[in-house]
C-alpha cells in the first residue's frame, strides 16, 4: 500500500507541473486512507456474537448489549481508533449522529430506520488488528429482510466470513446451511467460531465431529478455519489469532486491489504526455488535422460502444426468463416440504425466501455473470482495436468484483419485493384439523393446487420485477463507467492538444526544454506503471 501510495503522490507531482487535474488521484488516496478489510461475523440470534465481540474488545463494562430484540439489531462495525472513542449512528436516509460511548450502551436501535452504527475505538486489541474491520451482524433467523439484506450489503466487501455457532447448539440446520452455501458461492474463506465453549457437554468432541460432517453437506471439502471460544471466561484466544493472521495479509490484500484502480489514473496522464510531445512537433494546420481526426475516432468509438450496448440488451429479457425457469424449477422442487409445512400448521415464507434467494443466485452466477463478463471483453476488444490520436485506449474489468458487485443487489432487491406481498395468505387458511387420511389427502392436493396456481405465479412475478429492473439498473451502472472512461480519456488528450496551441508561440528553446522534460517524466511514468504491475 505504501508503494502505490508513493506512486500516485509521485504522480500528483508530474500532473501539477502540467496543469492535469488531481481529483481522480486524491480520490483515489482518500479511499485507501479508509480502506479496511471487512470481516462480518454471523450466525443466528442467541448465538453469543455480541458476547465473543465484547470478549475480544476486553472491556469491564461490555460495549456490545447482548440480548436485543430483532427489532433493535443493526449491523455494527468496529474498528480502532488511534485518537479518541467516536461512535456513529447512521440512518437509511444517510443522516447521522455521534453519541458517547455511555450512550451506545444504553441505545436502543431501531432496524427499519438505522442502517448500522460505527464504533471507532482506541482499544488495545483493535490495536493489533488495525486495518481490518468487525461487522457485529444482526441475527438471520429473525425474519426480518433487513437482516437478510444487511447479509448482502456487506457480501461484495468482505474478505472472509465469521459464522459463530453455540457449543450448547451445534445442529447444522438447514437456515445455517443455506447461508453458508450462498456464501461458498462467492469463494469466501469461511472460520466457524464455537461460542460459548464453558457450556459444552460431555459428548462434545463426538457432537463437534457430527457438525463438520454436516457443514461439509453444503460448504464441500474446503478448507475451514475452526475456533472455540469462551465468553464466560474470556477466552478467544484461537479467533484472535485468526484475526491477527488476517491483519498480516491485509496490505497486500488491499495493495493488489488498489494497484488495479491506480494503473488507468497513470494511463491517462501517460495519454497526456505522449499526446503533447508528438502534438508539439507539428504546424498549426497539422494540429487542427490532428484534432478534427481526433473527433472523428471518438465518434467512431461511441457507435461502436452503442451497437455493443443495443446486442446486449437484447440478451438480457432472454436471460431474465431463464432466471426465472430456474426460479420455478427450485420452488417445484421444493413442493413436498411446502405441503408438509403447510399441513403442520406452519409458516411457509421463510422457507419460500430461502428458496427464492438460493435460485436466484446460482441462477444469476451461471447464467447472467457470464453473458456481462463475453459483452465486457467484446467492448474491451472494440476498445483496444481503436486508438484517440496516437495513445490506445485502455479498458479493464475486474470478473470477480463485478461478479459480487451484480449478485449481491439483485438478491436483496428480489428477496425484498418477495417478503413485502402479502402472497403466503393464500395457503394460511388450509390448516385444518384433520380426521382421516381421505381428508388429509384432500388438503394435500388443495395446497399443492394454490401453489401451482397462485403462490408460485405470485412469486415469479416479482422474480421477474426485481431482477428486470435490477439487472437493467446494473447494466446501466457498468455501461456508464465505460462511456466516463471513454470521456475522461478523450478530455485528457483535448486538453493536450489546447495546451500545446497555447504554447506555439513561444520560443524554440522553450519548446526544447518542454520536449526534454516530457521525455523525462514519460520515462517515470514507465517506471511508475512497472512498480504497478
Amino acid at each position: 500500500m505504501e508503494k502505490v501510495m508513493s506512486a500516485l503522490e509521485e504522480l500528483k507531482r508530474i500532473n501539477d507541473v502540467y496543469g492535469i487535474s488531481t481529483d481522480s488521484i486524491e480520490n483515489l488516496q482518500a479511499e485507501m486512507n479508509r480502506a479496511k478489510v471487512c470481516t462480518p461475523i454471523i450466525g443466528k440470534f442467541s448465538s453469543g456474537k455480541s458476547a465473543l465481540v465484547n470478549t475480544i474488545l476486553g472491556y469491564s463494562n461490555k460495549l456490545l448489549k447482548e440480548d436485543i430484540t430483532p427489532e433493535t439489531a443493526v449491523p455494527t462495525e468496529i474498528v480502532y481508533a488511534d485518537i479518541e472513542d467516536k461512535i456513529t449512528v447512521v440512518r437509511n436516509d444517510g443522516a447521522y449522529k455521534f453519541i458517547s460511548v455511555d450512550e451506545y450502551r444504553e441505545f436502543k436501535a431501531d432496524a427499519t430506520t438505522v442502517r448500522k452504527t460505527i464504533l471507532q475505538l482506541r482499544n488495545s486489541f483493535l490495536k493489533k488488528i488495525p486495518d481490518v474491520m468487525l461487522v457485529d451482524m444482526p441475527g438471520f433467523e429473525s425474519g426480518f429482510e433487513v437482516h437478510n439484506k444487511a447479509i448482502d450489503n456487506y457480501l461484495p466487501q468482505s474478505l472472509a466470513y465469521i459464522v459463530a455457532f453455540p457449543a450448547d447448539d451445534l445442529i447444522v440446520r438447514s437456515s445455517v446451511g443455506n447461508i453458508l452455501k450462498e456464501l461458498c458461492l462467492y469463494d469466501m474463506p469461511l472460520c466457524i467460531v464455537i461460542t460459548k465453549y464453558d457450556k459444552k457437554n460431555d459428548d462434545f468432541e463426538l457432537t463437534f465431529e457430527k457438525m463438520k460432517e454436516s457443514l461439509k453437506r453444503f460448504i464441500g471439502d474446503r478448507e475451514v478455519k475452526y475456533c472455540r471460544t469462551s465468553s464466560f471466561t474470556g477466552d478467544a484466544e484461537e479467533l484472535e489469532e485468526f484475526l491477527v493472521e488476517i491483519q498480516k495479509q491485509s496490505q497486500e490484500i488491499l495493495a493488489s486491489k488498489y494497484r488495479k484502480l491506480a494503473l488507468p489514473v497513470v494511463e491517462n496522464t501517460e495519454s497526456y504526455l505522449i499526446t503533447t510531445l508528438n502534438s508539439s512537433q507539428l504546424s498549426e494546420s497539422e494540429l487542427n488535422e490532428q484534432e478534427e481526426k481526433l473527433h472523428k475516432q471518438m465518434s467512431t468509438l461511441e457507435s461502436k460502444f452503442s451497437n455493443e450496448q443495443e446486442d446486449f440488451e437484447l440478451e438480457v429479457s432472454e436471460c431474465v426468463e431463464e432466471i426465472k425457469n430456474d426460479v420455478r424449477q427450485a420452488l417445484e422442487g421444493e413442493e413436498t416440504t411446502f405441503v408438509v409445512m403447510a399441513l403442520n400448521g406452519q409458516d411457509i415464507k421463510e422457507k419460500l425466501n430461502t428458496v427464492v434467494r438460493n435460485a436466484v443466485t446460482v441462477s444469476v452466477k451461471k447464467r447472467f455473470i457470464p453473458k456481462v463478463e463475453k459483452y465486457l471483453k467484446r467492448v474491451s476488444k472494440v476498445l483496444s482495436n481503436e486508438s484517440l490520436g496516437d495513445i490506445q485506449i485502455s479498458f479493464t474489468f475486474d470478473a470477480d468484483k463485478l461478479g459480487k458487485g451484480i449478485i449481491s443487489p439483485i438478491v436483496a432487491v428480489v428477496a425484498g419485493l418477495l417478503l413485502g406481498t402479502p402472497i403466503i395468505g393464500v395457503i394460511a387458511g388450509i390448516f385444518i384439523k384433520l380426521h382421516s387420511d381421505k381428508k388429509r389427502e384432500e388438503a394435500k392436493q388443495e395446497i399443492r393446487r394454490k401453489l401451482q396456481m397462485e403462490v408460485y405465479p405470485q412469486v415469479l412475478t416479482q422474480v421477474d420485477n426485481g431482477i428486470e429492473q435490477t439487472i437493467t439498473k446494473q447494466i446501466g451502472l457498468i455501461n456508464t463507467s465505460i462511456s466516463d472512461e471513454l470521456k475522461n480519456q478523450k478530455e485528457v488528450l483535448e486538453q493536450a492538444m489546447a495546451d500545446v496551441r497555447s504554447r506555439m508561440n513561444d520560443e524554440k528553446v522553450r519548446k526544447e526544454n518542454l520536449v526534454i522534460d516530457i521525455k523525462n517524466d514519460l520515462e517515470r511514468i514507465g517506471e511508475i506503471k512497472n512498480g504497478l504491475r
